[in-house]
């Protein structure tokens, strides 16, 4: 068995600086020796998928990430694995743990069939992988490989991990207790009427420069803002659906100087709605997420979503974001955007459905998108 605070500190030296993820039990020495560390951060996800969005983001700020999930919640992260980082050619740290091992002593049985084909999904997906290591004296070559296939051939890389592989460790006896926001809500004294998306993104483009990072969420979202302004600062998102918000937040804990603006839509929150409390638990004050609400999946031909019985607003608040803003004319919008508050803030903007006609789709592929995006982050610093 290898120790945790070895292969950590040496997966550091090699450039990983972030980790985020959901426990399992082969990972527990994993999670208390960075909880105990000033010099890693890990962040606690919704769910996998939200983890592989988080070191998305922080991959796009100019740093590398470890994702560490069990194998039951590679399920989960199947597909921002194969539309975000495969499509975008994001390379990530996938530590998955091999619950349900075949050649191993039985586990419960809700774990049998995913420890069958967990390697399988992996090469189905076309994420090169290999064993994490049981012995310290393989740590370098292990990371090796891994730095190899990430950082020199920018491909993600999977280390699998039996049971046994790491030697225990004692997290220490404080604990960290998250402190409540101060919250701020502001609704319009008039209800201001209710704009086109095009307008609200039109908004968004006067009121912020390129200094500010925008990832705008998939569907027309995303094209509409390309068909107003294509920009370097601008990350236009192609399914991953529902990542926005994790994307944003992985960006912003590595881009603290930059704000960061995420553009997103009612169904799309609805998929990963959990997102915002891992982004609310670390508390980016550099963070704006702006609600386009609808009622529709629009770019799919229009069917409801329910969010017409979802007070955004009111989870948005109990959730813990600073600023909390609720059906603003496009004039507020625009004065808040161009104010430079530091609040990790919540704007709420039901919009009208409709799209101008002949609305173009990017040219520019997504790794295009991600290279450029990533290259416009490098010369702000």
């Amino acid at each position: 068995m290898i120790d945790s605070e070895l292969f950590i500190q040496e997966a550091r030296n090699c450039g990983f600086t972030t980790y985020a993820g959901v426990p399992c039990s082969f990972l527990k020495s994993f999670i208390n020796y960075i909880n105990d560390s000033n010099e890693i951060d890990y962040i606690p996800a919704a769910n996998e998928g939200d983890a592989i969005a988080i070191a998305a983001g922080v991959y796009l700020g100019g740093e590398y990430s470890v994702v560490m999930l069990q194998n039951s919640g590679l399920g989960n992260a199947i597909n921002p694995i194969t539309s975000l980082l495969q499509t975008f050619k994001i390379p990530v740290l996938i530590v998955v743990t091999l619950r349900g091992d075949p050649f191993s002593s039985p586990d419960e049985p809700q774990h049998q069939l995913m420890g069958e084909i967990t390697t399988n999904l992996l090469d189905l997906m076309k994420i090169p992988w290999s064993w994490f290591p049981t012995e310290n004296s393989n740590i370098k070559h292990t990371l090796e490989t891994v730095t190899s296939s990430i950082m020199r051939q920018g491909i993600s890389h999977a280390l699998v991990m039996k049971k046994d592989s790491v030697n225990a460790y004692q997290m220490g006896t404080h604990s960290e207790q998250a402190l409540k926001n101060n919250k701020t809500n502001y609704e319009s004294p008039s209800r201001p009427p209710i704009p086109k998306r095009e307008n609200v993104l039109r908004t968004i483009v006067d009121s912020t420069g390129t200094a500010d990072l925008i990832i705008a969420t998939t569907g027309y979202t995303g094209r509409e803002l390309y068909s107003i302004a294509d920009r370097d600062n601008h990350f236009y998102m192609v399914g991953s659906m529902g990542c926005a918000v994790s994307i944003g937040l992985g960006l912003a804990k590595v881009k603290t100087k930059a704000r960061v603006i995420v553009v997103d839509g009612d169904g799309a929150l609805l998929m990963r709605l959990g997102s915002i409390t891992s982004l609310c638990h670390e508390n980016p004050k550099n963070l704006i997420h702006i609600l386009l609400d609808n009622n529709e999946y629009e770019s799919t031909g229009s069917q409801k979503t329910v969010s017409n019985i979802v007070d955004f607003p009111q989870i948005a608040s109990a959730s813990g974001y600073s600023y909390v803003a609720k059906q603003i004319s496009l004039s507020d919008l625009g004065k808040y955007l161009s104010s430079q508050e530091h609040k990790l803030s919540f704007i709420y903007m039901p919009i009208e459905p409709g799209i101008k006609n002949s609305l173009p789709r990017p040219t520019i592929t997504p790794p295009q998108v991600a290279t450029r995006f990533k290259k416009h982050i490098q010369e702000l610093d």
